[in-house]
């Protein structure tokens, strides 16, 4: 491992980075992310809606490359509520329970404010 890769590891307290690779996990299982996960896609508007983009391609072309950007910056949005997003948008789907959960939690420990100790 070089210098480069352990800027990128996140720091192990944060438990919002710790979240990003499980997401990334569930995102896989379902299919919604394949290869490399790339930049993220620009979009013009919330959850990619007036761009056209289902709400599973926004989650995994655009939410998850900026968890990996948020984490490796440890700068993490003040707000989030992509969980309500994703309950209205992939509610009966089977198998999405547990990307839910983890989608939720990430919005508590972010909109709590949970961050990593600073030394």
């Amino acid at each position: 491992m070089g210098w480069l890769d352990a800027l990128r590891r996140p720091r192990a307290e944060d438990p919002r980075a710790a979240l990003v690779a499980p997401i990334e996990q569930a995102l896989r299982a379902r299919g919604w992310v394949v290869g490399e996960v790339g930049p993220a896609r620009a979009v013009t508007s919330a959850f990619g809606s007036d761009d056209g983009m289902p709400f599973e391609q926004w989650l995994a072309q655009v939410f998850l490359p900026r968890l990996y950007e948020a984490r490796a910056a440890g700068q993490w949005p003040q707000r989030s509520d992509v969980a309500v997003a994703a309950w209205r948008n992939l509610d009966g789907k089977p198998g999405v329970e547990p990307l839910l959960r983890l989608l939720a939690q990430l919005d508590e420990l972010i909109n709590k404010g949970i961050h990593a100790a600073r030394g």
